[in-house]
């Protein structure tokens, strides 16, 4: 069985926390293929300060990027 080839990522952006406080996390699902790409994307969804804290989390099938109804290279909230 062979591994699909990602037609996108879910990429997350961890905004840290103050004073000892939990850190934020907020999901974009992004229809760009290269993961290093698709983190790139998000950027202007943040602040400058969570702009180091963006990362790739796993892949999204085609399939799910026809169910997302998301266009190429989109970026949108999960």
């Amino acid at each position: 069985m062979t591994k699909a080839t990602p037609a996108g990522w879910v990429v997350q952006i961890m905004t840290p926390g103050h004073a000892g406080a939990a850190p934020t996390f907020r999901y974009f699902n992004v229809a760009i293929a290269d993961a290093k790409m698709a983190a790139e994307a998000t950027v202007v969804h943040v602040t400058a300060k969570s702009a180091a804290n963006i990362s790739p989390v796993r892949p999204l099938s085609a399939q799910e990027i026809a169910v997302l109804r998301l266009k190429a290279g989109a970026v949108k909230p999960a």
